[in-house]
């Protein structure tokens, strides 16, 4: 099994997700340069939060992947139809109704199979409970 890869959202580094890290690899981002460390490998999985959504979205539209894990999709994005993957999945924290809004909308545009969960009670942080509710997508989607 390859490592998933997770990009953070905006302003944060790797040790604010040091409890993800035995499950995840990752990427350290420097927002100043946009530059990532280490470069996005070949994956099956990329996980991302919030504005680390859009490399995600740059790595996809040149790479083929299994599954794309889009966690408090930034907002404003216009479109998906050009990235490759097999699936979508979006997470959305149950507080973030103006994310959710935008995710219904943009889901549309994939020509992929996808998916919207809804964290109960979540906000736009990956705290505890998105973390497990994250954990338990990558575990099941290991098992297809």
């Amino acid at each position: 099994m390859r490592k998933i890869q997770f990009i953070p959202g905006l302003g944060e580094k790797p040790k604010e997700y040091k409890s993800l890290s035995k499950y995840l690899e990752i990427i350290d981002v420097d927002w100043n340069t946009g530059k990532i460390k280490p470069k996005i490998g070949k994956v099956d999985t990329l996980v991302t939060f919030s504005l680390g959504c859009i490399f995600a979205f740059d790595y996809t539209v040149k790479n083929k992947i299994k599954n794309l894990i889009l966690c408090s999709l930034t907002p404003g994005v216009e479109t998906l139809k050009d990235i490759k993957a097999d699936q979508v999945i979006f997470l959305v924290g149950e507080k973030e109704k103006w994310v959710l809004k935008d995710v219904v909308r943009v889901r549309k545009t994939l020509k992929c199979k996808s998916s919207i969960i809804v964290v109960p009670r979540a906000d736009h942080k990956i705290d505890k409970n998105y973390q497990n509710k994250l954990l338990e997508v990558i575990g099941g989607i290991g098992q297809g």
